[in-house]
């Protein structure tokens, strides 16, 4: 039982470095900004939602713990939307000589016009491995 909380309690801080350091020096402001207010985002979005799965329970008075759960919940997943979006990290593993760094992913989204289809599409693409020669 302390094993597996102690690996928890690592493999939590692991992600929670992974996801927060960036290699490439210090973010920029409007990066920083970006993420914050994803964050942000995220945590009024999952409020919203904690709050109507609360709506949907039996006797919502017994389950009030709802709304900060989904708080909580939608403040991370939002900070990791805006970490992953902003462009800061761009693969998910690097090779540089003989080092090689694990980095939290980059979600590129490109447009396109299709002439013969005549639409505009939208393909995401997300860099898993960068090999610098």
């Amino acid at each position: 039982m302390k094993t597996a909380r102690t690996l928890t309690i690592a493999c939590m801080i692991a992600v929670f470095l992974l996801c927060t350091t960036a290699t490439r020096g210090v973010a920029a402001d409007s990066t920083m900004k970006t993420t914050v207010n994803d964050a942000l985002y995220g945590g009024l979005l999952g409020t919203l939602v904690g709050t109507a799965v609360l709506l949907l329970t039996d006797k919502p008075g017994d389950h009030l713990n709802y709304i900060p759960t989904g708080a909580g919940i939608g403040v991370l997943f939002g900070a990791a939307y805006g970490l992953a979006t902003s462009g800061v990290v761009q693969s998910v593993g690097e090779i540089e000589g003989s080092k090689f760094t694990l980095n939290a992913p980059t979600i590129r989204k490109f447009e396109s016009y299709d002439k013969v289809a005549n639409k505009k599409e939208t393909t995401a693409h997300v860099g898993l491995l960068s090999v610098r020669f």
